[in-house]
């Protein structure tokens, strides 16, 4: 009788601590699915932007080529519509590599109104000029996350260039013709960061920069994005941003030498899968 009433308390005290320990023992709630739980993420982007050219190219006789603004002089489009694509790799738990791709390429066509010099070619006022530009650039960026929580995550590490640009100019039908071609990669700073407000709803912005001088070369090159998403679905989201980018090359005492100067920027639409 009694070891019946000590069995029945056991039981009721046993109960609430066994149930306790039970919610202890309980693994966390998930995390939100946002871009700081993605393994992988895969943007195809729209990007609604338009771009400023401007420099000169000089002579190889030590003086000075005309400064030109590409898009008025030579009759190249200011508008960059076109489609890109954006891959993100997460290494590790706080490791990100991001990909992307760029891909300029302008035809122009101009009659002159004035004497151009560029480089050791002289065209003439009154010459109907035919030119194109190409910019074709791949980007690595690696980022160690060294804030990494539900809602929030900021990054910092380095990323790598790899660009090669391509320009003519040519009279149709005459000797008058002279190109320009480069390759070479350059390395930036960058930090990237996101915020998940709500289930349905994130920001990211990311900002990467440097500027180099070394002998008769010096070279910027930055880049700044932000956008906007919304989580459709668990693996798609939507979302509208803003891009700038800007490089710019300056070359002394070389052939050829002088200045270029790139700007891009402009707004972009979305579509995200990851998971």
């Amino acid at each position: 009788m009694h070891w019946s009433r000590y069995g029945a308390l056991f039981l009721l005290l046993a109960g609430p601590a066994s149930a306790a320990v039970a919610d202890d023992a309980a693994p966390p709630a998930p995390w939100i699915a946002s871009p700081i739980t993605d393994h992988f993420a895969l943007r195809a982007i729209y990007f609604l932007g338009h771009v400023a050219t401007t420099g000169h190219v000089d002579p190889g006789n030590g003086l000075a080529g005309t400064d030109f603004n590409a898009e008025q002089l030579l009759g190249l489009t200011d508008e960059v519509y076109q489609p890109r694509i954006e891959i993100m790799f997460r290494l590790e738990q706080r490791g990100r590599l991001r990909v992307n791709f760029f891909d300029l390429r302008r035809n122009g066509a101009t009659l002159l109104t004035s004497q151009f010099q560029y480089g050791d070619e002289t065209f003439q006022s009154g010459d109907r000029l035919l030119s194109s530009f190409n910019w074709r650039q791949m980007d690595l960026t690696y980022t160690y996350s060294f804030l990494r929580t539900e809602h929030f995550e900021l990054g910092a590490g380095l990323g790598a260039h790899l660009i090669e640009a391509y320009a003519t100019a040519e009279v149709p039908s005459t000797p008058n013709r002279t190109e320009f071609s480069g390759a070479g990669a350059f390395g930036t700073v960058a930090l990237d960061g996101t915020w998940a407000i709500s289930q349905r709803w994130a920001l990211t912005a990311r900002a990467q920069y440097l500027h180099l001088s070394i002998g008769s070369l010096e070279g910027t090159l930055g880049d700044y994005h932000a956008d906007a998403q919304y989580r459709w679905r668990h693996n798609m989201a939507f979302g509208l941003g803003y891009e700038r980018s800007q490089a710019r090359l300056v070359v002394n005492n070389e052939y050829p030498s002088g200045e270029l100067q790139l700007t891009i920027r402009g707004p972009e639409a979305f579509v995200r899968v990851s998971f």
